[in-house]
């Protein structure tokens, strides 16, 4: 493995460990700003004065008012402060546009074979198989035809040398 094959490699490791950071970052933020919300929500209820019996009063209203107004503008300087991820579909995109422009050159470092390479190899076998058949075909009815000729030499060089056929053995 080269030092090309081996930094390809790594770029794709870390584009996936990237990916898995942000899809763990935004769970794990859904599920607390879900968790923080009911929880401020049930302090400020308390913190309101609601009664036991479910009904406020007048100062608990001026106090829901005035708490309204502050997680309103707490919530205006979170939003500012709040560090939202990039979309994982830009960075997937980044990362196919690279494997795009890259594509040719990784096949040809990898030596990877593409479909064009593999019907050409099947083109290459069916026309190797079919000349195969028929080398094999023809080389019979050479080796027919050979043998038939030796046997016939056999018989002239028997001849002058003054044995016949049957003196053979």
């Amino acid at each position: 493995m080269g030092p090309l094959e081996l930094f390809a490699i790594l770029v794709l490791a870390g584009a996936i460990i990237v990916l898995l950071y942000y899809y763990l970052q935004e769970t794990k933020g859904a599920s607390l700003v879900g968790v923080r919300s009911s929880i401020s929500q049930v302090g400020s209820k308390v913190s309101e004065g609601i009664h036991p019996n479910n009904t406020q009063t007048p100062e608990g209203e001026k106090k829901m008012s005035g708490m309204s107004e502050k997680v309103s503008e707490m919530s205006e300087m979170l939003k500012g402060k709040v560090n939202v991820p990039i979309s994982t579909d830009s960075l997937s995109g980044r990362i196919d546009e690279f494997l795009d422009e890259q594509s040719d050159r990784l096949i040809k470092d990898w030596e990877l074979a593409t479909k064009s390479d593999v019907s050409t190899l099947e083109k290459k076998y069916n026309k190797v198989s079919r000349d195969i058949d028929d080398l094999e075909r023809r080389f019979n009815e050479y080796r027919g035809h050979a043998n038939k000729k030796f046997e016939h030499i056999e018989e002239r060089l028997s001849k002058l040398e003054g044995k016949g056929p049957e003196e053979d053995e």
